[in-house]
């Protein structure tokens, strides 16, 4: 009697076979990294009293808990030195991925698109006190945006201060 379950079509041959990135576990900060500002104040405060209520006087217990606290934060800041020393390979890669990724983004763009923000007028080069009327600025001076008013060749533009007759113009002084 035939089965109604239809053939596997798995062949070990025709598989490809996928790389799959490793993903690592995030590298997670312990209670003392998370809230190392706050323990430094509970050790500053735990010394203090514990001076107090061992006979010290109270400014020599308070010296003597920022004196704990102090030593703590450089001995923190010496160990944060020698792990980051001890692995700048990984810094270096880190940046150079940036990097990649940064330049992998940029797609070169057409050159008749025209820009949507910036200038989309002809530019003309600014002309200094010391250079004459035609002469062109020199290449180190930047362009200055000048607009120019789209008018007929051979009229001038009729603005209302131009208007002939009018009555309320203000007086020339």
């Amino acid at each position: 009697m035939a089965t109604n379950k239809p053939k596997s079509r798995y062949s070990p041959g025709t598989t490809k076979k996928l790389r799959l990135p490793k993903i690592g576990r995030p590298k997670r900060k312990s209670l003392f990294e998370e809230y190392f500002y706050a323990f430094l104040v509970i050790i500053f405060v735990v010394v203090a009293v514990l001076g107090i209520a061992g006979g010290m006087e109270g400014y020599n217990a308070v010296v003597a808990g920022l004196w704990f606290a102090v030593f703590t934060w450089f001995a923190e800041q010496l160990r944060r030195y020698f792990n980051e020393k001890s692995s700048p390979a990984a810094a270096k890669q880190q940046a150079q991925q940036a990097k990649a990724a940064l330049a992998a983004t940029k797609v070169p763009l057409s050159p008749n698109l025209k820009p949507m923000i910036g200038p989309q007028w002809p530019l003309k080069a600014d002309k200094g006190p010391a250079q004459g009327g035609g002469k062109p600025a020199p290449p180190g001076n930047k362009p200055v945006f000048v607009y120019q008013r789209p008018t007929l060749p051979d009229r001038k533009p009729r603005l209302p201060a131009n208007w002939p007759g009018r009555q309320d113009k203000k007086p020339k002084q």
